[in-house]
């Protein structure tokens, strides 16, 4: 069973502010910062394919 898309939106906001305070601590080049993209990445990518279906 997939994720329900609440879930997923509260997962979404919560990386995107991890990604934005490990930038702000460290740079946005540090491997910390990239990964943290990268899950949001992933993550938007579901979305987006979620809202395909309606």
């Amino acid at each position: 069973m997939g994720i329900g898309m609440n879930t997923l939106l509260s997962k979404i906001e919560k990386t995107r502010l991890e990604m934005i305070h490990l930038a702000h601590l460290y740079g946005y080049s540090n491997p910390n910062v990239v990964q943290c993209s990268q899950k949001l990445d992933s993550l938007l990518n579901i979305y987006d394919k979620k809202n395909e279906k309606y």
